[in-house]
């Protein structure tokens, strides 16, 4: 299962095909939007201790850390 980390103000644009199963986002209280497929963002937070968990199955998916820089990598994507 792949990890990488988000950097404030970074955007992760994962291709289709490229997670078969679920999408987690792992952060510490940290904003964040999503979109899947193209659609419209929506924002999040990802609260500390809890694991935000999306279904993507082949999908495309696209994930902008929203925290403002600089700082600390806050947010975690794994598949």
């Amino acid at each position: 299962m792949p990890n990488q980390a988000l950097p404030r103000g970074h955007t992760a644009n994962i291709g289709a095909n490229v997670i078969a199963g679920d999408l987690h986002i792992i952060g510490v209280g940290t904003p964040y939007t999503i979109s899947t497929n193209g659609g419209a963002a929506a924002a999040h937070v990802a609260a500390v201790g809890v694991v935000d968990t999306y279904h993507i199955n082949s999908h495309t998916v696209s994930v902008t850390n929203t925290t403002a820089v600089p700082g600390p990598d806050n947010l975690t994507l794994s598949w």
